[in-house]
């Protein structure tokens, strides 16, 4: 297994290759120099103040470059995940499947919707996971949901969360379990990763209070109404994912269990 990376470091005990993928000529010396069995594309700008503030290289990353590799992939007769996100929908319903068309209201969803699209359409035989909110314990410099929330209530810091934000948090091993399913069943097409409850975020961050014998006091409810960022916020976009549950035999582990795995 080996890991292609641009900026920081991919987690330890991994082989690596750094890469800058921009072009079809990148990603092909990429995959010609790992020559791997399989690609597991999870190259990202993952947050969607950025995605709003650099627009063009949120086309680039999100958009152009899952194609590209989907592209190769198909010329080499290489099995392709491709992760994207649960923000490709607008939030009007809970429990989406796959068969739910997708909305997104934000720069960052509507430009992983188009690296959905533009993978399906170089290789048919791809796979597009659709991963919602990550909590747990992190594999990287970035902190997941629970990750944030423990770090702000441990120093101290008054946090702010909404209470009329649904998601259903799933975990980074769980997301690897159902991957790793999917290339053992050769899968293909659409598969939504998320956890086994649905909750505000409020109601996640009272849980790792609880989870790791804190006070819940630094915790403030709040609404969507008081965002104030160049993006709507989806309200619900909780997956249903039961045909990874039913194809795959996956089910996602339980929240206080890697809840209480975040990195303090």
């Amino acid at each position: 297994m080996t890991a292609a990376h641009r900026h920081g470091s991919p987690p330890d005990g991994l082989p690596a290759i750094a890469a800058d993928l921009v072009d079809a000529a990148s990603v092909v010396r990429l995959l010609d120099a790992a020559r791997p069995q399989a690609v597991v594309h999870a190259a990202v700008l993952g947050r969607a103040d950025l995605c709003a503030a650099r627009p063009d290289e949120a086309e680039l990353v999100n958009a152009r470059l899952p194609g590209l590799v989907a592209q190769a992939c198909r010329e080499r007769g290489l099995r392709l995940i491709a992760l994207s996100t649960d923000l490709v929908f607008d939030g009007g319903r809970a429990h989406v499947s796959e068969s739910d068309p997708a909305h997104p209201l934000s720069v960052y969803g509507r430009t992983k919707l188009e690296g959905e699209q533009a993978v399906v359409a170089a290789w048919p035989r791809a796979a597009v996971a659709r991963v919602a909110l990550v909590h747990g314990r992190g594999h990287g410099p970035r902190a997941t949901s629970t990750e944030s929330v423990l770090r702000a209530l441990r120093a101290g810091r008054r946090t702010t969360l909404y209470t009329d934000e649904y998601r259903t948090p799933v975990d980074p091993e769980s997301v690897a379990d159902a991957v790793a399913r999917i290339l053992e069943r050769d899968g293909d097409g659409l598969y939504h990763l998320g956890g086994p409850e649905r909750l505000s975020r409020f109601d996640l961050g009272r849980r790792v209070a609880r989870a790791f014998g804190l006070s819940e006091d630094g915790l403030a409810p709040g609404s969507q109404a008081e965002h104030a960022g160049p993006d709507r916020r989806a309200a619900d976009v909780s997956l249903d994912s039961s045909r990874a549950r039913r194809e795959l035999g996956w089910e996602p582990r339980p929240l206080d269990v890697a809840i209480r795995e975040s990195r303090p």
